[in-house]
């Protein structure tokens, strides 16, 4: 009997911290955290904060310096042979990969910059679900301790972490509602749908419903851009080019 290949995927966004609540491993993806590296990143990116107004606050600050950023690209792409996203956005090497994706797809460039990832509330979540939900609820029948300890627990504190986090998205959400740098590279809609698919069969059993809600309320920072990819970068453009000169040389000795 072949067993099905698990798929894993990095928890990245609030989107996919839902995902995970609704699945909590026990299906063909599985959800692992993101290793925290704060101490390595620059001042600009730390985010320490006292309560939910202080990191909505600074979060929104980052924001705007990172969409500003990403507009930028548009017109700097071009400068590189080889995109070197850790010395644009100033992020160490080992992090880089994990809050930053970039797609050189024929003729556009898309890329994400997960910005979740760098909130403090965010972070204790995912860090909750990993080491506590997650081995809870898989114990949770074991005995009566264990149910117990699932239900009285530690589900509700997973929902005082998840309850926490959205009102910090909330809150940023808000200060950013005027900054048109964020307005125009908000990306939460692409991200949550690429998470649809598991909202169209119903969560594992047993959970609070306030853990699983509907796709379509939960918010993420998540930043995105599309542009087109400089002619020179385009794959086979040299190649389109002798061809589109061979036909007009063919198509003026025609005409002679």
């Amino acid at each position: 009997m072949m067993t099905e290949k698990l798929e894993t995927v990095r928890m990245r966004s609030t989107p996919t911290l839902a995902a995970a609540l609704r699945q909590m491993n026990a299906g063909r993806l599985h959800f692992r955290p993101v290793p925290a590296v704060e101490s390595l990143l620059p001042p600009m990116y730390r985010i320490r904060a006292a309560d939910q107004a202080d990191e909505a606050e600074a979060v929104s600050r980052v924001i705007g310096e990172v969409s500003e950023r990403l507009r930028r690209l548009v017109d700097a792409y071009g400068e590189w042979h080889e995109f070197d996203a850790p010395a644009y956005f100033d992020l160490p090497a080992e992090f880089s990969g994990n809050i930053v994706r970039v797609v050189e797809r024929v003729s556009t460039v898309h890329i994400v910059f997960f910005a979740d990832l760098l909130l403090p509330s965010f972070q204790r979540a995912v860090h909750f679900w990993a080491t506590a939900m997650v081995p809870a609820y898989q114990q949770r029948e074991e005995s009566a301790q264990t149910y117990r300890h699932f239900f009285e627990e530690v589900q509700p504190a997973m929902l005082g972490q998840w309850n926490d986090l959205i009102a910090v998205l909330a809150r940023a959400r808000s200060h950013l509602l005027g900054d048109i740098g964020f307005l125009t590279t908000n990306g939460a809609e692409d991200e949550r749908m690429r998470r649809q698919a598991l909202w169209q069969r119903p969560p594992v059993s047993e959970l609070d419903r306030d853990l699983t809600p509907d796709l379509s309320t939960i918010p993420t920072l998540t930043l995105a851009i599309d542009f087109p990819l400089p002619a020179q970068k385009q794959p086979g453009r040299i190649r389109r080019l002798r061809r589109s000169r061979e036909r007009r040389r063919i198509h003026q000795s025609h005409k002679r």
